[in-house]
């Protein structure tokens, strides 16, 4: 089909992403946001990580490609991160894990190495007895709200519409799929479901199958510090990362709180809890003034992994979601795949929303 026209629910990183590829291929792409602005809600409110080594291979496959592709953007965008390189630590059951993560890694081209904590910048994290290091030296940081943005303007400028404020009804229509938006219901040859925590909500509400996908609010802080670090630290086995940020440090304990599909708001008891955390993991952190706490939520399915690809109910329903906090690193890797899948691309079968069975059907 020449020119498909593609409506893409969300206008988070996974759906300005896909926008953008989906775009330069030539489709003619809608992009409905329910909020006024891009960003709102899990894609503005991120630590702007960019980390590419991962346990589960799938994934990492995807986090190299996104770092790639951030690095050198496609439609002349220029590089969309800081290289600060990184380190992460591993204790106990996740030392042979990630001891063959740096190794798959190492194959698939990734510079990155297992040493001695010792010798690593571990930023005011104290290391567990047994303890690993992998230093991944191209990591870095960046900005997630400005990176969607210029994703976002990137789409635009290749001829994709953005719809704001426009809280979206999926329906059927006939043997294909509309959007209804803005008091308009909108005809697609296909749609890109990269709704966030709303996605399995969406099609379920239009009788399709709901995916099991479950949202889990996680909290940060920022701290003011004169002596920051200049890169990030996360200690993988203990859910505990610092990151310089403005003015000083960024701070998560990496809680996880099952939540409805909602705007996330800080749970006081979860920065207690920071604090109690860190007086273990990060002493030196512990007591410093919250300049600033948000929320936000991730959602995830079942076996962790994303899910991109097409429905196999609705094959013109191409699924772009479940990221689970590493959206800002996979977004662009993830656009390219959910593009490819509306035009027949293959997508890995250990992403496909196919892998798990209809759970519910509304009528």
């Amino acid at each position: 089909m020449a020119n498909p026209r593609v409506i893409v629910l969300g206008g988070g990183l996974a759906g300005a992403a896909s926008a953008l590829w989906l775009a330069r291929r030539g489709c003619r792409v809608t992009v409905v946001e329910r909020e006024p602005r891009l960003g709102v809600h899990a894609s503005g409110r991120g630590a702007g990580l960019i980390r590419q080594v991962l346990a589960d291979p799938v994934l990492a496959a995807l986090t190299r490609r996104g770092a790639q592709l951030l690095a050198t953007p496609p439609g002349g965008l220029a590089a969309l991160y800081a290289v600060t390189g990184s380190v992460l630590l591993a204790s106990g059951d996740e030392v042979a894990p990630y001891r063959a993560a740096v190794a798959s890694a190492n194959a698939a081209g990734l510079a990155c190495e297992v040493v001695d904590p010792a010798d690593a910048a571990l930023c005011g994290l104290v290391p567990q007895a047994g303890s690993i290091a992998i230093h991944t030296p191209s990591d870095g940081l960046a900005t997630p709200a400005e990176v969607l943005q210029r994703i976002g303007d990137a789409a635009a400028a290749a001829g994709a519409e953005l719809v704001l404020d426009a809280e979206a009804r999926l329906e059927v229509a006939g043997e294909g799929l509309a959007v209804r938006a803005g008091g308009r219901l909108r005809a697609a040859d296909w749609v890109v479901n990269a709704a966030g925590a709303w996605a399995a909500d969406l099609v379920a509400a239009a009788g399709g199958a709901s995916l099991p996908l479950v949202n889990y609010r996680r909290h940060l802080v920022s701290a003011p510090l004169t002596d920051a670090p200049s890169s990030w630290v996360w200690d993988v086995s203990r859910g505990v990362y610092v990151r310089p940020h403005p003015g000083g440090v960024m701070l998560c304990a990496c809680d996880q709180t099952q939540r409805p599909a909602e705007d996330a708001e800080v749970d006081p008891a979860e920065l207690a809890r920071l604090r109690g955390v860190l007086r273990d993991v990060a002493p030196g952190y512990a007591e410093l003034p919250h300049t600033e706490a948000w929320a936000g939520l991730r959602g995830f399915v079942p076996d962790g992994r994303f899910v991109v690809g097409a429905d196999p109910q609705w094959p013109r329903l191409v699924w772009a979601t479940a990221l689970g906090g590493h959206g800002l690193t996979s977004c662009l890797a993830v656009g390219e795949l959910a593009a490819g899948a509306v035009f027949g691309e293959p997508t890995p079968a250990e992403l496909s929303p196919a892998r798990y069975p209809a759970v519910e059907v509304r009528p």
